[in-house]
């Protein structure tokens, strides 16, 4: 249907300026079917962290998938892989594997219901937790009951948030949140300071779980979760994406608290068992801390950034740059249908830099100084292109 759906497909880019199908890819460079080669500023929608075709982690697929993949019972990857997250993810104590972070989601919002015995979850205007029926954007054949416990703030409003929370009180399981809100086709906001604090305070006495989605963010902004760089304190945590450099896994860990909430709930996939992801975990994971993965994405995030806010002021140009720069998302003030961002990646794409006129971007550990300085090459000729085109 469609021929490519869901956020893949051509209409999310710039039609005709981008390719369909990519048939390889290499560190931070991939190829269409054409033989056109892109440094690519997606990485996969967020899974590639280290490289594409990264040996230390391929090698260890290869080898686990030398011994089997998915097992009529867990693989020995499965209690390596669990010990190895509960030693990293600061504050958590147990952990379960999925495979989608929409499995995971679910699963979190499941534990946080049969923990207080309520049923309405908090979620921030915008975000993205998933295409399970809950928290799509999407209502297409679905029945509304599946919505009817979902309430919605907007980000960083406290006395907002403050005022549903009065109104539902002693109705509420929990709130699920991205470690900071990155929406699409919006500016990224930062939590203001004291939020995590506060809504701690608030979820403690309320007895409300906090859950944060750290699917996108993970292993980005810190090696032992994004609520570490944000100075939160949740209760259970949803990772997936660059956990495995690609490879399909997800996971959500967990307080001790919760532990025995979540031997009750029935959570099960077949191939959530499969051990060539989890392998490629483990060695993704050593990468990470090994190399100091978090410092290099966003050092070369703050060379990018800096570079493409300088253009932009140089050619007279408004441009909002935000979110960290390892997860920058840049569009034009003022382009509210997106029509001048979809110009300006457009034309870069043209020029071998895949960028995202209405995503987040996403920088890895195979981004190198020499790709970020073909990319502002490009850049710079872009905004150029685009003044002309929409402000001239």
């Amino acid at each position: 249907p469609n021929g490519i759906y869901g956020p893949r497909t051509p209409a999310f880019l710039t039609y005709g300026s981008y390719p369909c199908f990519l048939t390889r890819g290499k560190g931070s460079h991939i190829w269409d079917v054409d033989g056109n080669e892109y440094i690519d500023y997606m990485c996969s929608f967020g899974t590639n962290i280290i490289g594409l075709c990264n040996e230390e982690v391929d090698g260890a697929a290869i080898e686990q998938m030398k011994n089997g993949d998915c097992f009529t019972l867990p693989g020995n990857r499965w209690n390596e892989l669990a010990e190895a997250m509960v030693n990293q993810i600061h504050g958590q104590d147990w952990v379960v594997f999925a495979k989608n972070g929409s499995d995971v989601t679910t699963y979190a919002t499941t534990i946080a219901r049969a923990y207080t015995g309520k049923n309405k979850i908090i979620l921030a205007e915008g975000a993205y937790h998933g295409s399970h029926y809950w928290c799509t954007h999407s209502s297409f054949g679905i029945p509304a009951e599946y919505n009817a416990h979902i309430l919605y703030f907007h980000y960083n409003d406290m006395e907002e948030l403050k005022r549903i929370i009065a109104d539902n009180s002693g109705q509420l399981a929990g709130i699920m949140l991205t470690p900071h809100h990155h929406p699409a086709t919006a500016d990224q906001q930062m939590p203001a300071p004291g939020f995590y604090r506060e809504l701690r305070e608030i979820c403690d006495r309320e007895g409300m779980l906090m859950m944060i989605d750290d699917i996108r963010c993970g292993f980005r902004l810190h090696e032992n979760g994004s609520h570490v760089y944000y100075n939160a304190d949740p209760d259970l945590i949803c990772f997936g994406k660059a956990m495995a450099n690609g490879y399909p896994i997800s996971a959500m860990t967990g307080k001790e608290l919760y532990k025995a909430t979540a031997q009750g709930a029935f959570f099960t996939g077949t191939h959530y068992f499969s051990g060539v992801p989890m392998a490629a975990a483990l060695a993704t994971m050593k990468v990470i801390v090994r190399d100091g993965i978090v410092d290099y994405v966003n050092e070369m995030g703050l060379k990018l950034k800096q570079g493409m806010v300088e253009q932009a002021a140089a050619a007279g140009l408004n441009i909002s740059y935000t979110g960290p720069p390892s997860i920058p998302f840049m569009r034009f003030e003022g382009d509210k249908d997106f029509s001048v961002n979809r110009y300006f990646c457009g034309e870069a794409a043209k020029r071998g830099i895949f960028l995202h006129p209405h995503h987040n971007w996403f920088l890895s550990g195979a981004h190198t100084e020499e790709d970020i300085k073909k990319t502002l090459e490009v850049t710079e000729k872009c905004f150029d292109l685009t003044k002309k085109a929409f402000f001239e």
